[in-house]
């Protein structure tokens, strides 16, 4: 269970480590949310950690759509030098290529596998049987058998 933090004590944290020089991971000794994300309060807003540090270490975002990336791929590290500022896209390819992308079976909402996936492009294309068998609409099952949808199973 993560310690509960005095009034001032996440950016107080926060600012004390901004020009931590080690190359392991700084683990967010607070709370975080649900996703696993460290959450600091700094002048009484409420961000992820990783956020507040990249401003502190960093300067302000670019663009206001930017996110603080991890290079490590560890969402509750703090460490500056393993924190950038980078584009939705670009923090999401880092998500795939840390493997820590919630697609495919690793989202908590789907009801399908991997091997659904391979059944339901290998077999006769009768949707009407497929619909049926997995539960499916007409327009999911289209866009899984033309890779639009679990397109990173072969």
């Amino acid at each position: 269970m993560k310690k509960i933090a005095d009034k001032g004590a996440t950016e107080a944290f926060l600012r004390a480590h901004v020009a931590f020089a080690g190359d392991d991971c700084l683990q967010w000794p607070y709370a975080r949310s649900a996703s696993g994300y460290g959450l600091a309060v700094v002048g009484g807003i409420q961000k992820h950690a990783s956020r507040w540090m990249c401003v502190l270490a960093h300067g302000p975002a670019p663009r206001d759509a930017d996110e603080a990336a991890h290079s490590c791929g560890n969402r509750a590290c703090v460490n500056p030098r393993h924190l950038r500022w980078d584009t939705p896209a670009g923090n999401q390819a880092d998500r795939v290529a840390h493997g820590t992308h919630n697609q495919g079976e690793r989202n908590g909402k789907t009801r399908l596998t991997a091997d659904d996936i391979r059944a339901i492009r290998s077999a006769p294309p009768n949707l009407k049987a497929l619909m049926d068998r997995f539960g499916i609409s007409k327009g999911s099952l289209s866009k899984i058998r033309s890779g639009q949808r679990w397109g990173h199973i072969r």
